[in-house]
């Protein structure tokens, strides 16, 4: 033999045609899931920034509010100063610092103030102030910025705020600046000078808390020329980090501030890396949903290949409709008993359509001529799915259909080839019909010669009653004393003739009843045995019986009684008659001392016969059988009492025909009590109207 070559292709489809799946599937999880995760971080980015930039522009709007306050404030308290020097243009140093003095109090940010009338400084406050101002003429050439913060303060009729400058004691200060006018004597406004107030601007800064925010800061717009103006304080990379803005107004000009995150707008909220854990773990969670379902699908898949494999190996036709009576599933089997129709068994096609496919092809030969009403007829059998549907195909075999409803309503059809089963069961039809002409012509051959050997033996048994004989024994008594001994040996012939002709005709009788059970249980078998019933009186067979069998019942030393209601039936009385013979005759046999009993009794609507004995019983185990053909109480009981085990049998099936039910009560060694009844429908009435009615016939 040669040896087969393994499939590897198979085998690598086997192993690893699923591989690729699982593989794209992981990759496009993961493109999903990067995709969604580069979403939700850049919206998270957007939404991050824009939350930073509202939370960093509101503090920055709060600060540079504070700040102007304080700066509206400070100028408020420079005008102070201007107003007093305008009343008293002659102030004196004392009267000045007394002033400034009381204004310092509330104002640690206050370095300095001066007064430079005619734009030359003569008195500052305090004194240990910033020395370098004292003195100092604005319209000297070395003060060409200063006499300029002047003019402008001059121009605009209001506080300038100009610097900052590098204090002598670190840090930076601003400088106000705010012209002081005097009237003349027509009332106009005459110049008079500057008033100069030197601000520590850091402490202003720090009074506010802008020293410590957490954000970088940085305030540009030197000499408060706003936007146009010079960086002067923070952090000068601010302002190209798209910072917020926000506007310090001051009486002349502005600054502005630019404030950004220290780390920079793009730094992640604190939830991004929740954000990133749970995206993993729903990317991993869906990837092992997905691989699981790949998995139950390719189960699924597999299963479904042995499934339809291993229908397919079922020797009969089977299929499976769903609910809505649509075709599920089904084997070549199935397919193959419907020939043309094959076609049509594909997924989810209606067993209707199936089956009037098959009724115009013709298919169905018993709906041949009545095709719709057959086709309704196969479809309430479909919908009740309740047994077995035998049906003949075109094709001469015949199939049955077993149908059965699963729990969810669909419906699980076999079919099986049972066109060997129909034939044998033809030809069984056939034997059974040859076997009772065999025995019609039986029963006349062998009936013919027992009746004659019955007819003949009661002469036989009584051979005294013959003329013959009278006329022998006559002559030889004519004859005198010594023809006596011949006359007795006549007598002992004579007996000894009359023992075997009791012989015969005992064994004639048994085998008449032997044919006659044999030949009812045929003629029962072939649904042949009729009834033909009429009045008859419960009393009156019961009577009969026990005269029938008393002299029987007598030679075993029994006692044989029987008692009845007064009660009609109307039934076969010879069949009912065998019953009880056979019953009766069954407890005598097995019986050997105490009696049996013959009762009949109404039952409600039935009237109820009871053949009681004291008899050897029934073994409990046998109890069920008893009734069964060729069954007896147990295998020594043949060989003892004879018989074919027919009786039962034939007395069971005479009963059902009659409408009745028939059993036995009994225990080994205490005797059997039998029973059988006859229902209502069959019930007449009582003898004593029988004169007044005319029996029904038979």
């Amino acid at each position: 033999m040669a040896r087969r070559t393994p499939n590897t292709s198979s085998n690598f489809r086997q192993g690893f045609g699923w591989a690729p799946l699982y593989i794209a599937a992981a990759l496009i999880v993961a493109l999903i899931a990067a995709t969604i995760l580069y979403y939700v971080e850049q919206r998270n980015r957007a939404d991050h920034e824009a939350e930073l930039r509202a939370q960093i522009q509101s503090e920055l709007n709060m600060a540079a509010l504070d700040l102007s306050l304080i700066f509206q404030r400070n100028a408020d308290t420079i005008r102070a100063v201007s107003a007093l020097i305008s009343i008293e243009p002659d102030i004196s140093f004392e009267r000045f610092a007394a002033f400034s003095k009381e204004i310092f109090v509330d104002h640690t940010d206050f370095i300095e103030i001066s007064a430079a009338p005619d734009l030359v400084v003569d008195r500052i406050y305090p004194e240990t102030g910033e020395a370098q101002f004292m003195g100092m003429d604005f319209r000297a050439a070395d003060n060409k910025e200063l006499f300029a913060h002047v003019s402008r303060a001059r121009k605009s009729q209001s506080v300038l705020f100009a610097g900052p400058i590098d204090l002598e004691k670190g840090g930076q200060g601003i400088v106000a600046y705010d012209t002081v006018y005097l009237d003349d004597a027509e009332g106009k406004p005459q110049f008079w000078g500057v008033v100069n107030l030197v601000i520590d601007f850091e402490e202003e800064l720090r009074i506010l808390g802008l020293d410590t925010v957490d954000f970088r800061l940085a305030i540009r717009g030197k000499d408060a020329r706003g936007s146009h103006g010079a960086i002067f304080w923070g952090d000068r990379s601010t302002f190209a980090a798209e910072p917020v803005f926000a506007t310090v107004s001051l009486p002349v000009g502005s600054w502005v501030m630019a404030a950004a995150p220290t780390g920079g707008w793009n730094n992640y909220s604190a939830s991004i890396n929740q954000l990133y854990g749970i995206v993993a773990g729903i990317t991993l969670t869906v990837l092992i949903m997905i691989c699981a379902g790949l998995r139950l699908i390719q189960l699924r898949m597999r299963a479904v290949a042995q499934m339809s494999s291993a229908i397919n190996s079922i020797q009969d036709g089977f299929a499976y409709y769903n609910s809505d009576d649509r075709l599920v599933a089904c084997n070549d089997k199935y397919r193959d008993f419907h020939g043309g129709a094959a076609k049509l068994f594909t997924a989810g096609t209606r067993f209707e359509d199936i089956l009037r496919s098959g009724v115009s092809r013709g298919h169905y030969a018993e709906a041949i001529g009545r095709e719709e009403e057959w086709v309704q007829e196969r479809l309430a059998q479909h919908k009740a799915s309740g047994g077995a549907v035998d049906q003949k195909l075109d094709d001469g075999r015949w199939v049955r259909m077993s149908e059965a409803r699963t729990p969810d309503g669909g419906t699980v059809g076999f079919l099986v080839d049972i066109t060997e089963l129909v034939s044998a069961k033809e030809d069984a039809e056939h034997a059974n019909v040859a076997k009772s002409e065999f025995l019609d012509v039986m029963s006349h051959e062998l009936r013919t010669p027992l009746t004659v050997v019955l007819g003949g033996t009661p002469f036989l048994v009584k051979p005294e009653l013959l003329p013959a004989t009278q006329k022998v024994m006559a002559r030889l008594a004519s004859m005198g004393e010594e023809f006596d001994p011949l006359a007795k040996d006549i007598e002992t012939m004579l007996t000894s003739f009359k023992g075997l002709a009791g012989k015969v005709e005992r064994s004639a009788r048994s085998l008449l009843t032997l044919i006659n059970e044999v030949l009812d249980y045929s003629k029962i078998e072939a649904g042949r045995m009729k009834l033909a019933r009429e009045m008859c009186y419960c009393d009156e067979l019961i009577e009969d019986v026990v005269e029938q069998y008393r002299s029987k019942a007598e030679e075993k030393g029994l006692s044989l009684e029987g008692s009845s209601a007064d009660l009609a039936i109307f039934a076969d009385e010879p069949r009912v008659r065998q019953i009880l013979d056979n019953l009766v005759s069954n407890a005598i046999k097995f019986t050997e001392k105490g009696s049996v009993r013959i009762e009949a009794q109404r039952f409600g609507d039935f009237a109820r016969f009871r053949i009681i004995d004291t008899g050897i019983g029934i073994p409990t185990d046998r109890v069920d059988g008893i009734f069964d053909k060729f069954s007896q109480g147990n295998t020594s009981d043949r060989r003892r009492a004879g018989g074919t085990g027919l009786g039962l049998a034939i007395s069971k099936k005479f009963v059902e025909m009659h409408g009745g039910t028939i059993g036995v009560s009994s225990r080994a060694g205490e005797g059997s009590e039998f029973t059988f009844t006859i229902p209502k429908h069959m019930v007449q009435k009582a003898r004593k109207t029988e004169d007044m009615h005319q029996k029904p016939a038979a």
